[in-house]
């Protein structure tokens, strides 16, 4: 008969599986993982080390035999270890892992593994905390044939696929078998953790918003479906941790299954919205989506160009990454001329960076030819999206081209991706990221976006809460 440890294991390899492909793991062996990501993730790890350990004192002092204390003192010295390695880690991040504020992810598990050791028989405990060794025994050595040796984490890949880590869920799995306690109730709190333990994954990678959030402005049109435009922006911006304001250029009659009206607005309303939140919150950062006419995007740079500016993120909303028209030449010259000198980043597909550079986007040179004209105009870095034989995003800067991979997502639900991707720049622009930082941030969020798409409609929204 299987053991207990084994049976639990094998019932919850589904969480186990979704925790290995999980983009947080991926990366920690690929080294795709950005740094930010893995400095959040080892204080909340440190913070929950320490509510392992103190569960394992509390086990302890449940035993009924002297090799069990003795056991737990050997795991608890473990932890330590680990504690080590992550001391080790934070000094790289200066980071104080003594004043670490849980996420709702690390309190959720750290309170169902001491309420489960104070008040449960310690096979209950034993059946909460081998999961976490189990798991990350497991991880480890499946990722270690595909770690990538210049991978920043690769430290975190070693370590726990060291037979010596494996060895600490062995030592505590009989743990389970030597008790009254029902296998059906082991079972339930074994395949909890493992939940717990996707959960504090899926935390890790969403991050953590600030406390006190920088402002961020949308200046685009309306889409009542809220798949895009303000609607894709404002959910984008609040899903990153930043305040956002609006300013409507245009209003929409859409739907999932297409558009079927345009109202573009009076340009002095558009002017008047501007005035009124600039004057006011301000923005750290900006970005601008579908304008409507040429007077309104004048309009937009004129007041732009007073007083104190953002940063500036344009998406153009000239041609669709389908290569349908989105707006006449007069918005793309006007664009040309007056607010793309204003901006630090223009986010064209690549049918749009062949409007605005005359240059067909082809392949990478091309997108760079393209790219080199349109900085002609004064905007400081241009990202072409979508690059034909890339893979991804070619950003264009003085200090030369280097490309974004972006894994491909299968999915027709695509609806508002562009502003949503925009909107991730804008936000972590506003939080004070470089170009580089902010266009990684929002390639990872939009690559969640997509593949967690909600299936609403005939091609509907993304994901924003990705």
């Amino acid at each position: 008969m299987p053991s207990a440890a084994d049976t639990f294991w094998a019932a919850d390899l589904d969480l186990a599986a979704a925790c290995r492909r999980h983009p947080f793991v991926r990366g920690l062996a690929d080294g795709s993982l950005p740094r930010w990501r893995y400095r959040d993730y080892i204080a909340q790890d440190a913070f929950f080390l320490r509510a392992f350990a103190a569960a394992y004192d509390l086990a302890a002092q449940r035993c009924r035999d002297d090799a069990g204390r003795r056991l737990y003192g050997e795991l608890a010295q473990g932890v330590a270890d680990e504690l080590r390695l992550h001391a080790r880690t934070a000094a790289q991040f200066d980071l104080d892992l003594a004043n670490v504020n849980p996420s709702g992810a690390t309190s959720a598990y750290t309170d169902f593994l001491l309420a489960t050791a104070a008040t449960q028989p310690e096979a209950c405990t034993a059946a909460a905390m081998l999961p976490c060794l189990r798991l990350y025994a497991w991880l480890g050595e499946g990722l270690l044939p595909d770690l990538v040796p210049t991978s920043p984490w690769a430290d975190w890949v070693r370590t726990y696929a060291d037979p010596g880590f494996a060895r600490l869920w062995q030592l505590l799995a009989p743990r389970l078998e030597t008790t009254a306690v029902p296998r059906a109730e082991l079972a339930t709190v074994h395949r909890r953790a493992m939940q717990l333990e996707l959960r504090f994954f899926a935390a890790a990678w969403g991050g953590a918003a600030p406390g006190t959030p920088p402002v961020a402005l949308t200046i685009a049109g309306s889409d009542p479906s809220g798949g895009a435009g303000i609607q894709a922006d404002l959910k984008t911006f609040h899903r990153a941790g930043v305040y956002g304001q609006a300013v409507l250029t245009l209003l929409t009659a859409q739907n999932t299954r297409g558009v079927q009206g345009v109202f573009v607005q009076p340009v002095d309303v558009v002017r008047a919205q501007l005035r009124s939140v600039l004057a006011d919150l301000g923005a750290a950062a900006a970005k601008t989506g579908a304008l409507g006419s040429p007077a309104v995007a004048e309009a937009v740079a004129e007041e732009l160009a007073r007083g104190t500016r953002p940063r500036l993120v344009v998406d153009p909303v000239l041609v669709s990454k389908h290569g349908h028209r989105l707006a006449d030449d007069g918005v793309a010259a006007t664009m040309l001329r007056r607010l793309l000198p204003l901006a630090e980043l223009v986010t064209p597909n690549r049918f749009e960076a062949a409007q605005l550079g005359g240059v067909e986007v082809v392949d990478r040179a091309a997108a760079e030819r393209a790219a080199s004209r349109i900085r002609e105009s004064g905007v400081r870095a241009v990202l072409v999206k979508d690059v034909p034989g890339l893979g991804g995003d070619l950003l264009v800067d003085e200090a030369g081209s280097r490309p974004f991979e972006r894994p491909h997502v299968a999915t027709r639900h695509r609806h508002g991706s562009g502003c949503t991707f925009s909107a991730a720049l804008t936000a972590r622009l506003a939080c004070g990221d470089t170009l580089d930082e902010a266009v990684d941030v929002a390639r990872d969020l939009i690559v969640r976006a997509l593949a967690s798409a909600p299936q609403l409609g005939d091609v509907g929204p993304v994901n924003h809460w990705a």
